[in-house]
């Protein structure tokens, strides 16, 4: 298949201007398919003349893609430069279509997935504090409660719909992009995922649901996270129960092939199709949150006060650990972690 240029030349004013796609040599191979008289005109151009003229800028993508692909659905967030923060645009992009497809018979899965390194990093605070503080000033905008009103919503949803619902939760899931996946029947983490729930670093609390789910975890590994921020990583998202599944990352594209295959979208055979692309964790890994960990863990964090809490630690034998949890709580926001 022959290459043609794409770069724009301006003919004379007795002609109109001309468009060769894609760049490629301004040799006459790749001008056979046009016209003789572009022909004639084209052949004057030289290399170098052809490198110096401007191309057509790529049209502005979605910060949401939508993609078909035989029975599967996705939806792929597209703010790589922001690690996929999450903004009302997005929310308001996903839910009606999320609501079309749950109703569509031709749709059997419905996938939600990221590009680049992060799957979504949280909620864009920056432009919520951008629209709070011009509500503040008195200008008529009441966006930034609404982000947070049609956020909740759309996590409900995916909670609550009936076509299954896979998030692929390669890379960062923090905040936002938590909501995202853990109401998702189907949680599927990498080696490069990386979880947390961050609130309490910057004055906020655990939303997304995080009252609802953080509770269900073992022990008090939830409060543990939720007070702290801290993080899991990889097979560890699995193994605490945010995650349901856990596949490396060379199989995910062969993973959502399996899944565009599939005829039905009974919850069963998507599971089934899932488990046979999982890893086991590896011999010599250690949970994170495993041992002792988690026995000082579910000791200190079982009070309901965070002094209660610090003063816990505070008598546990590994200083080396505990001290590290009360310096971390040390640096959030006190009003959060009350």
């Amino acid at each position: 298949m022959r290459l043609v240029l794409e770069c724009r030349y301006k003919l004379s004013q007795k002609y109109t201007s001309f468009l060769i796609f894609r760049k490629a040599s301004c040799s006459k191979s790749a001008l056979n398919n046009f016209s003789p008289f572009a022909y004639q005109h084209s052949k004057h151009i030289s290399s170098s003349s052809c490198t110096n003229l401007q191309t057509m800028p790529d049209p502005p993508q979605a910060d949401v893609l939508h993609k078909r692909k035989f029975g599967s659905r996705f939806f792929i967030l597209n703010r790589p430069n922001v690690l996929n923060a999450l903004d009302l645009s997005m929310v308001r992009n996903m839910t009606p279509q999320l609501q079309a497809w749950n109703e569509s018979h031709l749709c059997k899965v419905i996938i939600l997935k990221a590009r680049e390194k992060a799957f979504c990093a949280g909620g864009d605070v920056k432009r919520v504090v951008e629209l709070a503080t011009k509500e503040k000033n008195g200008e008529d905008d009441l966006r930034a409660l609404q982000f947070f009103e049609e956020e909740y919503q759309l996590n409900h949803l995916i909670a609550t719909i009936d076509k299954p619902f896979v998030a692929l939760m390669n890379g960062i899931t923090m905040g936002g992009g938590v909501g995202l996946s853990v109401h998702a029947p189907f949680r599927v983490a990498t080696e490069e995922t990386v979880f947390a729930m961050p609130e309490t670093n910057i004055g906020f609390f655990p939303d997304v649901g995080g009252s609802f789910f953080l509770p269900r975890m073992d022990g008090e590994v939830g409060t543990y996270l939720a007070l702290t921020g801290a993080r899991l990583r990889g097979i560890d998202v699995f193994l605490s129960g945010i995650a349901t599944h856990y596949v490396p990352l060379n199989r995910l594209s062969h993973l959502e092939d399996r899944l565009s295959e599939l005829e039905s979208d009974d919850h069963e055979v998507i599971n089934a199709a899932i488990e046979d692309f999982v890893a086991e964790p590896e011999q010599n890994h250690i949970y994170a949150l495993g041992g002792n960990i988690r026995k000082a863990i579910d000791r200190c964090f079982k009070s309901n006060t965070v002094e209660s809490i610090i003063d816990a630690l505070s008598k546990e034998e590994d200083k080396t650990w505990s001290n590290s949890v009360i310096d971390t709580l040390s640096k959030m926001s006190p009003t959060s972690l009350k």
